[in-house]
């Protein structure tokens, strides 16, 4: 029985597909499939601190051969982040009417982002929120899960985990957690039903 849900935050709650597209636009990959392997890999020392914003980009940068780049990639990452992301209130609608269950968010997110994340005013709708930068992990390890299932006063198989990353689902159901892998909002109302959530 499904006890808690745990979302993720950019490509589920946040859209982030403006900074994306820049992103694409600055360094011109071939292969897009590998680019999002390569950012979501790269992002994960900055997410807990063990490297700077201008190192990750760095290597991005290096990476595509675009080196001259890197001050473009910051503006995008740090300068315009609150004007390429925006929340998506049709999801929060939804967050809204599952308030039955406790609530929960685990993000891979950096110093520099988190006070956006506050303006947004959305991690105040959750019971938990797990922060990459704070505790120092993130969502390539199960121990994050578990941390969040421990906040949440409820057992890993209780809670349903949802992310747009295959990679991030994986982890969470090798924590114990049922997971689902977004989509759109369609499909995942579908999917919440196939776990018995009620909606509303």
């Amino acid at each position: 029985m499904i006890k808690a849900i745990i979302f993720d935050l950019g490509g589920v709650i946040i859209d982030w597909k403006p900074l994306l597209n820049r992103t694409l636009a600055i360094l011109k990959p071939s292969d897009k499939k590998q680019f999002w392997l390569d950012l979501n890999r790269e992002l994960i020392p900055w997410s807990k601190g063990a490297m700077t914003a201008r190192q990750v980009m760095q290597i991005l940068a290096k990476k595509y051969k675009k080196e001259m780049s890197v001050n473009d990639l910051l503006k995008a990452w740090i300068n315009d982040y609150e004007k390429l992301v925006s929340v998506d209130l049709e999801m929060m609608g939804l967050v809204a009417s599952l308030k039955r269950y406790k609530l929960g968010v685990i993000t891979n997110t950096t110093n520099e982002h988190v006070p956006i994340l506050r303006r947004l005013g959305i991690l105040e709708e959750f019971d938990v929120t797990i922060l990459s930068n704070e505790v120092k992990m993130t969502k390539d390890e199960k121990e994050i899960f578990l941390l969040a299932a421990k906040k949440l006063r409820v057992k890993p198989h209780e809670c349903l985990f949802i992310d747009d990353v295959e990679k991030f689902v994986e982890v969470a159901k090798s924590a114990g957690m049922k997971a689902i892998l977004y989509k759109d909002l369609a499909q995942l109302k579908e999917r919440l039903q196939s776990f018995s959530v009620t909606i509303g």
